[in-house]
């Protein structure tokens, strides 16, 4: 049995499982994980896979390049609170830049952008788009301090978080940020119906934090400064309403709503609904599907 890769508490339980994984949580720091962990060439082949990015929808994305529409919006407001924490910008480091869609947008912001991506074919898409090389490995980075690092739904992927982030903080000049998204393993659905949460994702997904381990883990990792705070409400709905719209939700979700607009204001209201239903049925559930983060290296 693997012990907890936050904490290394050997106290769990079980959770799900799913494709012939088990899924337990932690019983002191609240994380998720895989346990037994798998071979790291059994996680490596996942993404060396085509499909991972553009058809394999149930461990990955159904087109990845179909929900660019989706993460705009996030990955600009994501630009502004880092444009906030550094007016004057500097050197960035997007780890998992996947087709570099946020490098893009980040270097149009004044950015001086740098990519890693572990699969091939997308990191030499992303080289094309952007006329620079991407690196399947951090390490292989130019010996340089770097002013940002990003891992956008990257952290849940690592076997080994706090390595990864700590030797990321090393790679930050001081005073450098880094900044973070990834699935809250304390949402409702993560707890009260784990086989219709869609982020339990073996053996892509290994570690699923909680705004609490979250927190412990950049600590650990020797960053300071730490903020997280929660985003995307996913509410529950009526059962009904619930399976009626889950077509609308997914279409969302992997970008193909037609039209855009009109499908994410219908969903919007639909979600103001849920948070109306849910104040009423279950007040103290968490109903935010994603945490993010930001965290200094010290000065």
């Amino acid at each position: 049995m693997s012990p907890c890769p936050i904490c290394n508490s050997e106290l769990w339980t079980p959770i799900i499982e799913k494709s012939g994984y088990r899924y337990v949580r932690c019983v002191s720091c609240q994380s998720a994980y895989l346990s037994p962990m798998p071979l790291l060439k059994e996680v490596e082949a996942v993404y060396h896979n085509l499909a991972y990015f553009e058809g394999s929808e149930a461990v990955g994305y159904r087109s990845y390049v179909a929900m660019h529409k989706a993460l705009a919006p996030h990955f600009r407001q994501r630009l502004r609170q880092l444009a906030h924490a550094l007016p004057e910008r500097g050197c960035l480091v997007d780890v998992g830049c996947a087709d570099g869609f946020f490098l893009k947008l980040a270097h149009a912001e004044g950015w001086e952008v740098f990519g890693v991506e572990i699969s091939r074919p997308m990191a030499e898409e992303a080289s094309q788009k952007l006329g620079i090389p991407i690196v399947p490995s951090y390490q292989e980075l130019p010996e340089r301090p770097f002013d940002a690092i990003t891992l956008w739904e990257v952290i849940e992927h690592l076997p080994e978080p706090l390595v990864t982030l700590s030797q990321l903080r090393e790679r930050l000049r001081p005073g450098g940020v880094l900044m973070l998204s990834t699935p809250n393993a304390g949402h409702w659905q993560a707890l009260r119906t784990p086989e219709l949460w869609t982020a339990y994702r073996p053996p892509a997904h290994l570690v699923l934090f909680t705004a609490e381990s979250l927190r412990l883990a950049l600590e650990k990792a020797g960053l300071t400064g730490i903020h997280i705070w929660k985003t995307s409400p996913l509410p529950p709905l009526p059962e009904l309403l619930r399976r009626a719209t889950m077509p609308l939700e997914r279409s969302l979700a992997d970008g193909s709503a037609r039209p855009w607009m009109l499908a994410r204001a219908l969903w919007l209201a639909i979600r103001l609904l849920g948070w109306a239903w849910q104040r009423l049925t279950r007040p103290r559930e968490d109903i935010f599907a994603t945490l993010e983060a930001m965290a200094w290296r010290p000065e």
